[in-house]
């Protein structure tokens, strides 16, 4: 059956084998089209439904309700909706159905005054505190030994939430300290060195988990051998981050994961500084070892507000110093 092929469950329905259809489609072409579509487009599929459609065709008054903004959702969501949007419906036209196209030239454009939470070295402190006194489940009987891991990795090295979660074994190097980040965003793949008090704690990681250094699986397994979920995992680090008294934000909520991603860079880069290092050499091997495929995607890493650290502000400014003139101005 066609829905084998897929792991997110669509709802019956008139659209339903053609989403099917168009992401099979897309598949072809050599687009990823994972989980995370396959969910969006489930969604998608949904709403659809409870226009009651009678016919398999994408009326303009519909399109344009699907493509509004769904509050609290970001605006960065709203825009991949419509996107998706505008793909299905180029797809249902070109086999042969009646589909309004949402105009590229009304995509939504919009600015985001989003600014990371960074964690200041105390709060990472008890963070990894609080992951170290997590008990014992007969549940998962490793729960205790993974989390503290998990953590210390997720920070140590600055990875994504999902490259974490997907490290296999054969992709943590315990002689030389490194880790093998395979095809993560953009397709990109790269070497991580870690430190050497992190190597240090991986490998009494591994003997702790009597894992075959050598064999397959995941560094960070869960019950069942598999790997944890990304929403297992979020839900859980949240949950550590409550306990180690982390202040909620504006919104209300408490600091995404990938702020971790963020401190790290912080963090590093006000290493950098303390050790006398220069800037300008610094920032694109920052990039590279956070698998960054410019130096523009790590300065949107490094918004800080200058009370919280002045010291990289001063960074900053000595590394345009003497690059930007100076302009005289004749006061006659």
């Amino acid at each position: 059956m066609l829905e084998k092929e897929y792991t997110v469950t669509f709802e019956d329905g008139i659209f339903k084998v053609l989403f099917l259809k168009f992401i099979q489609y897309k598949r072809g072409l050599g687009f990823k089209y994972g989980r995370a579509i396959e969910s969006a487009l489930s969604r998608l599929n949904k709403k659809l439904n409870s226009y009651h459609i009678e016919t398999p065709r994408l009326p303009k008054e519909v399109v344009e309700k699907l493509a509004e903004r769904i509050l609290p959702e970001a605006s960065a969501t709203q825009v991949k909706r419509i996107g998706l949007l505008r793909h299905f419906a180029i797809f249902l036209n070109n086999i042969g159905y009646e589909a309004y196209v949402y105009p590229q030239l009304y995509n939504v454009k919009y600015t985001s005054g989003f600014s990371p939470y960074i964690f200041s070295h105390e709060q990472i402190s008890a963070i990894i505190s609080i992951s170290d006194s997590l008990g014992y489940s007969a549940i998962s009987p490793k729960y205790h030994i993974v989390w503290p891991a998990f953590v210390r990795v997720l920070y140590g090295c600055g990875l994504r939430l999902s490259e974490a979660l997907r490290l296999q074994v054969r992709d943590v190097d315990l002689k030389n300290g490194v880790l093998y980040i395979e095809k993560s965003k953009k397709n990109t793949s790269r070497y991580v060195p870690m430190s050497a008090s992190l190597m240090q704690y991986c490998v009494f990681y591994a003997e702790r988990m009597k894992l075959d250094i050598d064999g397959n699986g995941y560094f960070f397994p869960a019950p069942d051998n598999g790997r944890y979920g990304i929403n297992t995992a979020q839900s859980l680090i949240k949950k550590i981050y409550a306990m180690a008294g982390i202040p909620h934000m504006s919104n209300g909520r408490l600091p995404r994961v990938h702020d971790m991603r963020h401190t790290f860079s912080c963090h590093s880069l006000e290493m950098v500084q303390q050790q006398g290092f220069d800037l300008y050499y610094s920032l694109p091997i920052l990039s590279t070892y956070l698998g960054h495929q410019g130096i523009r995607d790590t300065e949107r890493y490094l918004r800080l507000a200058p009370f919280k650290f002045p010291s990289i502000v001063e960074i900053e400014r000595a590394a345009w110093d003497g690059i930007i003139p100076v302009v005289m101005i004749d006061e006659n």
